[in-house]
């Protein structure tokens, strides 16, 4: 599945809606972290129609600032 942020073909269904009705998917990307629903509106789930500022298909996402660590709990 394509990712709609970065354009990879890293994304998988990560839940679905648990009575089976298939009312809701939710979808994350491995690649850049970006995690959607199926329900949102569809100006939002087109790259062709979001706001470019947003996409990463562009960008090394290798190269982007990891998160801090978290450090070691003191005890």
């Amino acid at each position: 599945m394509k990712c709609i942020r970065c354009l990879s073909g890293e994304a998988s269904v990560v839940a679905k809606a648990p009575d089976g009705s298939g009312a809701w998917e939710i979808y994350k990307c491995a690649r850049c972290n970006f995690g959607w629903r199926n329900t949102e509106p569809a100006k939002l789930l087109d790259p062709a129609t979001r706001d470019p500022f947003f996409q990463l298909d562009k960008i090394d996402i290798d190269k982007l600032l990891t998160p801090c660590p978290i450090p070691p709990l003191n005890r």
